[in-house]
């Protein structure tokens, strides 16, 4: 029964603790904040449940998919697809295998656009035929690879930029084409949902299949010292306790302070505000369980989607809950009050006069770390998962950007600490 010390209780954390729980490796898990979840937490405020800024779940993540029971978390389904704004008015862009006939009348409206999904056809196919489990090497710019296609900029600008922008919070499309191809392909083979109360019921899910007293809320670490060939694992009260391995599995500046020899990279940040109406004053397009998306560039808001059109849950009855999401917002030269202007004139660019009336305010959410940067250079500089002997890491920093990289991460840590027990 070696002892294991796990810094942070988010995915990486929980889900190393729970492979190693069935390895009958002893652990304890340190974590910093009141609850687990790291980055994936769900609030609740006047009755309404906000996520840490606008998170989705993809029921085809391989990793994630074995460590969790999908029944309990009584998922919620967006429409297979999105609603791209082009200046002109909305294209609705379908998944041809679940929406066929919304597929064929939305791109005959831009045959241009047409004919690039046809260019991307043979990569949707094989996504289907052979699953990409987890992203390959590294593999160049997504950006240079979607020009080799000859797509067109409509595609690129209008539809890619906005949707992928959006999963990688970064819209310049330099993200590495290996982890493009494979959320690409995990959106290609399954759905994009919600657990009916909250991105947060995954991680309390993983935590409620281990013992309570073993993880350690409001527990910060403020330092790790070798003592021979253990460890010494102080908090942030001065007090110390002794293990044979430690996994950090916290992000990766949290990582970096804790061990320099983890590369604390660049981050990409987004801004979700949270807006709550009468349900008689959501815009009729709302109304859908649909993603609506940016294609023109002129902003501020990426992504838009009313949660509680997709999992009634999210709202009290009669309310709407309307996430309108930012990428990369620059805070030196745009403040909260030009941000929301600019918000409003957009919402009625794309809903009609007056869309935002009545609407109100919940919360702003300003995540500056939410998902590690990744482009090409960002993908060599990963850490391995082993640091030396007894020392391990583990989150999406060290595997790819995504819930499931993260799940996957602590596996892969659990492993890497079996093995060195076993040497």
């Amino acid at each position: 029964m070696s002892r294991t010390a796990i810094i942070g209780a988010g995915l990486a954390g929980l889900s190393c603790a729970h492979a190693l729980q069935k390895r009958g490796v002893d652990w304890t898990i340190f974590e910093a904040s009141d609850a687990v979840g790291g980055r994936v937490r769900t609030d609740m405020v006047d009755g309404f449940r906000l996520d840490r800024g606008f998170q989705v779940y993809l029921t085809a993540y391989r990793a994630a998919g074995e460590l969790l029971e999908y029944a309990p978390l009584n998922f919620r389904t967006f429409r297979a697809g999105a609603e791209v704004f082009d200046g002109r008015g909305f294209t609705q862009i379908s998944h041809p295998l679940r929406h066929p006939l919304s597929a064929i009348r939305g791109l005959a409206a831009r045959p241009g656009m047409a004919l690039d999904f046809a260019r991307l056809a043979p990569m949707a196919l094989e996504a289907v035929r052979h699953p990409i489990l987890k992203p390959g090497v590294a593999a160049g710019s997504t950006l240079d690879e979607l020009r080799r296609m000859d797509l067109g900029m409509a595609t690129v600008d209008g539809f890619m930029r906005s949707f992928f922008g959006g999963v990688f919070l970064d819209r310049t499309l330099g993200t590495d084409f290996s982890q493009f191809q494979y959320i690409f392909s995990t959106f290609a083979r399954g759905q994009t949902v919600v657990p009916a109360l909250g991105m947060g019921e995954i991680p309390k899910q993983i935590a409620a299949s281990l013992p309570a007293e073993r993880i350690h809320l409001r527990a910060p670490v403020s330092s790790i010292a070798r003592r021979g060939k253990s460890f010494a694992v102080r908090n942030a009260n001065g007090d110390e306790s002794i293990f044979d391995a430690v996994v950090l599995a916290t992000d990766m500046a949290a990582a970096h302070a804790l061990d320099a020899r983890i590369n604390s990279r660049a981050w990409c940040s987004n801004v979700t505000f949270y807006w709550a109406c009468d349900v008689g004053r959501l815009p009729a397009p709302l109304h859908q369980p649909t993603l609506f998306l940016d294609g023109t560039g002129d902003g501020p808001v990426n992504h838009a989607a009313c949660l509680s059109s997709v999992a009634p849950e999210y709202a009290p009855a009669g309310q709407s809950l309307v996430a309108l999401t930012m990428v990369d917002v620059d805070w030196a030269v745009e403040s909260m009050s030009s941000l929301t202007a600019r918000m409003v004139v957009q919402m009625e660019r794309w809903f009609g006069t007056g869309a935002m009336r009545g609407w109100r305010l919940l919360r702003m959410d300003r995540i500056v770390r939410a998902l590690p940067r990744q482009h090409t250079a960002d993908i060599h500089a990963r850490p391995s998962t082993e640091i030396d002997d007894g020392m391990f890491v583990a989150g999406d920093h060290v595997t790819d950007g995504s819930i499931d990289g993260a799940v996957r991460s602590g596996t892969l840590a659990s492993e890497a600490v079996v093995r060195w027990f076993n040497r």
